[in-house]
């Protein structure tokens, strides 16, 4: 038993002893191997960055509004039949102008029961409410460069996306 570990020790030490000089030698500058390597992200992991990089331009956003009225509203949505939620972001006014609708559908002349208006119903409504709301969206991006910043990093997050989705495309026509 004593024979064993004591062979053992000397096994080792003379292992080690002998692979030393390879271990402790440094190489030449030039014969070092430089590797570089390039991530990639798939569409899914893009569209999911640029989810975010929306919804935290939504929150800076909303942090610099005084306005109110301007505030993006998000929230996980499911659509009907579906267990499956996304998330839905859309400015306050929208909400005010699709509400104060049902609300004249449900006590005016079309009296349906549950009426929601339809899109096309607000389109008219909301054409003008659009404008100023990117004009006011921009100027408020100009005046504040931490908004200025997220809005980029949002810019730069789509136009990844979209050159990637257009490579992709690319590739599978050849």
């Amino acid at each position: 038993m004593k024979l064993s570990r004591f062979s053992n020790l000397i096994v080792s030490l003379s292992v080690a002893l002998l692979l030393t000089p390879f271990v402790s030698a440094s190489p030449d500058r030039e014969d070092i191997e430089i590797i570089t390597v390039t991530g990639d992200q798939s569409l899914a992991q893009m569209r999911s960055a640029i989810k975010q990089k929306r919804l935290e331009f939504y929150e800076a956003y909303n942090d610099v509004n005084t306005d109110k009225y301007f505030d993006m509203m998000c929230e996980w949505r499911a659509t009907i039949g579906s267990n499956i939620k996304s998330i839905e972001c859309e400015p306050r006014y929208v909400r005010l102008i699709r509400s104060e609708q049902t609300r004249d559908n449900i006590h005016g002349f079309d009296f349906y029961l549950n009426k929601m208006p339809a899109d096309t119903h607000l389109t008219p409504l909301l054409r003008a409410k659009h404008e100023d709301a990117g004009a006011h969206m921009a100027k408020l991006i100009q005046q504040h460069p931490e908004l200025t910043n997220k809005w980029n990093e949002l810019l730069i997050a789509v136009y990844r996306y979209e050159s990637q989705k257009s490579l992709n495309k690319d590739e599978k026509q050849q």
